[in-house]
């Protein structure tokens, strides 16, 4: 089963994993979420003209734009639902190669975890070719059913008893496809789902662990850590310096 998300949960995901500026719109144009600076450059005609074709598109066959300033900085807009333009859209911006080197370097292949699907066509943020094909069904369908439950205690006996799978054979295959162990990956999808709620409100750091599934404080603090080289407080004030 796949999950859809709305334009506003994947931009507020994805600043709070890269923050790269980036903004959600309904299939109209309005605009449901915004996070960074999209004209840190000025570019206010690239933007725009971003907003113009994704509103008003004259060529059904893209389901993503990218524009570049002088700089050498680009802007990028893809449909949620490449399917579905109605889904809405999501533009962000400005970013540079550095900026791609960096958010590759993080251990979450966003197009999977975070459902941005389209992206990795236009940015090659997937460690591997094509996300599509990266995965086999029993893990796609293993890191579907995290993404639903991960605030749930989700243990290895029921994974394995949900996909009806040997423990000792999925264990194998899911660190061979995607390079860290089932306990690692759930651990990095509450980390980031953490982010954005730090990003978003002033709840305590705890009522924040626990809310996505940590079950204290200190272990989320050190996971945290260990992911972003950072602890929970100094992600939340490096976000409005």
């Amino acid at each position: 089963m796949f999950i859809q998300r709305n334009p506003r949960e994947v931009a507020e995901d994805f600043y709070a994993s890269t923050f790269i500026a980036v903004s959600a719109y309904s299939h109209d144009g309005k605009i449901q979420y915004s996070g960074g600076d999209h004209y840190l450059h000025g570019d206010y005609d690239i933007l725009n003209n971003l907003l113009e074709k994704m509103t008003h598109p004259k060529d059904a066959t893209y389901t993503s734009l990218t524009l570049t300033n002088a700089e050498g900085f680009h802007y990028t807009a893809y449909y949620i639902n490449k399917t579905v333009p109605k889904d809405g859209f999501i533009i962000m911006g400005p970013y540079s190669q550095e900026d791609l080197e960096r958010v590759n370097s993080l251990n979450i292949c966003y197009s999977n975890n975070l459902y941005l699907a389209p992206l990795n066509q236009t940015l090659d943020l997937c460690p591997k070719n094509g996300c599509a094909g990266c995965y086999s069904l029993n893990i796609r369908r293993a890191m579907n059913y995290i993404q639903a439950h991960y605030k749930d205690n989700i243990t290895l006996d029921v994974i394995v008893s949900h996909l009806n799978l040997n423990k000792s054979y999925f264990c194998t295959l899911f660190k061979k496809e995607t390079g860290v162990t089932f306990t690692s990956y759930v651990n990095l999808i509450r980390i980031e789902k953490s982010k954005r709620q730090l990003l978003k409100d002033n709840r305590s750091v705890l009522d924040i662990a626990l809310s996505v599934g940590f079950s204290n404080q200190n272990y989320y603090t050190i996971t945290f850590k260990k992911h972003t080289n950072m602890t929970p407080m100094e992600f939340r004030k490096k976000a409005y310096i």
